[in-house]
């Protein structure tokens, strides 16, 4: 009892501190997948900066300290709004009002589960009230065309959309209800979409890879609320990541870290 009394004693404070640090101020995040080519690589690992849009409640997405929006052209790192706050089949174990930690109860395992939403990491292209339409493969905010020197496509085909297009109501409809998510009418909004209206406190986030990205096109507006903060700088990359992650392959690689990568700021 007096060995463990120590242990608490002398890395208790610390413990504490990190946990404030990553819930409040910053927090590391891995790039595993290609939807933001060639501005953030996969195997990227950058620090984001959880300060800049608000503080939250730790484990939620409960803004107490409001500081600030995305604007248009900031990459942000956001929860995937489809992802449910409890995971199937598991039951809490700390109250919604003071997650402790992210842990649950699995029902079907019967053991215990630590379980967090995806994140994901976009650009933000518009905010609330503004109007998106992407006409083949060209990007359209408020009726300008937008200049974004960091796109890029990596498919050469123009896949069509609605033929007739719908009403700019109806289409508006279905992209709130998220109907372009993951079934047959996915590909008809890829290279042409909209024009919606973008509503109030949300954001319209796209992948610089923009035919390899599922981003706002397709599940829909993403609340201000999911917003986690602003990747600042790659402090790590390796050639060896990718999804899903294989953190074992990852450490036995060392050939395939991306020197030329550290220290590089995310923009």
């Amino acid at each position: 009892m007096r060995w463990l009394r120590n242990v608490v004693r002398e890395w208790g404070v610390v413990v504490i501190a990190v946990l404030l640090i990553r819930s409040f101020v910053v927090e590391a995040f891995m790039v595993p997948t290609g939807s933001m080519l060639n501005t953030i690589l996969i195997g990227d690992f950058t620090l984001v900066n959880k300060f800049v849009y608000g503080v939250k409640l730790p484990f939620t997405d409960k803004i107490v300290v409001p500081v600030s929006s995305p604007k248009r052209g900031d990459i942000v790192i956001f929860r995937f709004p489809l992802d449910p706050d409890v995971p199937a089949g598991a039951s809490r174990l700390f109250p919604a009002q003071l997650p402790l930690l992210p842990l649950f109860w699995s029902n079907t395992k019967g053991f215990f589960q630590w379980y967090t939403p995806l994140a994901l990491v976009k650009r933000c292209v518009a905010v609330a009230g503004d109007t998106v339409e992407y006409r083949d493969k060209q990007l359209y905010v408020n009726g300008q065309l937008r200049v974004e020197p960091y796109v890029i496509h990596s498919d050469g085909r123009m896949l069509p959309g609605f033929e007739p297009a719908p009403r700019m109501a109806e289409f508006q409809k279905a992209w709130e209800e998220r109907r372009f998510f993951r079934s047959e009418l996915s590909a008809y909004v890829r290279d042409r979409f909209g024009p919606v209206v973008v509503p109030s406190g949300c954001i319209f986030v796209m992948g610089d890879n923009r035919d390899n990205s599922e981003d706002a096109r397709f599940f829909g507006p993403l609340e201000l609320r999911h917003v986690r903060g602003k990747p600042l700088v790659t402090y790590m990359s390796t050639a060896a990541a990718g999804y899903p992650i294989n953190i074992p392959k990852m450490v036995l690689s060392p050939w395939a870290i991306r020197f030329d990568r550290i220290g590089h700021l995310v923009r």
